[in-house]
């Protein structure tokens, strides 16, 4: 169970971060907005405070968005797998890669 909420609080943390950055809003703003100090709202995004649901409702009407939006772990479960993927040896990308020593330049 603990996982699960943990998991939730990230959710709403990253998608927070990421609507404040799409709409060039600050966290500062957000808490002025929600009525918290500037502290407080750096510690529910860093997910040592948890977030209420009149947080999240609030939240929410500062970012034009819904409460459900901000819980919805679809972009979450994107970002996670993008990662850093490693080209394969037969992959088209890796057959492109210019091959050079240590001490090469590409002029080389």
């Amino acid at each position: 169970m603990d996982q699960e909420v943990s998991y939730a609080e990230s959710v709403i943390s990253r998608n927070v971060k990421l609507l404040l950055a799409a709409q060039g809003k600050s966290q500062s703003s957000l808490a002025t907005a929600m009525g918290i100090r500037g502290a407080t709202m750096t510690n529910k995004i860093k997910g040592r405070i948890a977030w209420s649901v009149a947080d999240l409702v609030r939240a929410a009407d500062f970012l034009g968005t819904s409460a459900n939006a901000l819980m919805d772990d679809t972009m979450l479960k994107q970002l996670q797998g993008m990662g850093n993927k490693k080209a394969s040896e037969n992959s088209e990308a890796s057959n492109k890669l210019l091959r050079l020593g240590l001490n090469q330049r590409p002029s080389d």
